[in-house]
């Protein structure tokens, strides 16, 4: 595979995992999340390849690569985001796991002194 070829794939794999997020699909995200790490791994191998050969770098695909990094860097800042928002749902469905429970420890453990419950006890 050649290092536009890769840088290619790259790319296509990025706009599929931007429309991934936008849609909120998490099969479709972790599926092009999968691909893109992968196709990013193919061309680092390639460029050090070619990087080996004593071949320059062009131009163009050095601002290609920075166009991705920064791409990369709005994914991890929106993935951040929708991270925070799923924990806020989740929390807003589910009590916390740290909560008392209602009627005791549920140990089901008979209390030290046996007797009338507090709320039927006189102030005096």
């Amino acid at each position: 595979m050649s290092l536009e070829e890769s840088l290619s794939a790259v790319e296509q794999l990025i706009d599929k995992v931007s429309t991934a997020l936008l849609a909120a699909d998490p099969q479709s995200l972790e599926q092009h999340s999968t691909a893109l790490r992968d196709a990013a791994a193919q061309f680092a191998r390639v460029l050090e390849q070619s990087t080996a050969r004593g071949m320059p770098l062009p131009a163009s695909v050095k601002k290609r690569v920075d166009a991705i990094g920064d791409m990369l860097a709005i994914h991890r800042d929106n993935l951040a985001r929708l991270s925070a928002v799923t924990d806020r749902q989740a929390a807003g469905l589910l009590p916390p796991s740290n909560a008392a429970s209602t009627y005791g420890d549920g140990l089901n453990t008979r209390a030290a002194k046996p007797g009338v419950a507090r709320i039927y006890r006189s102030a005096g």
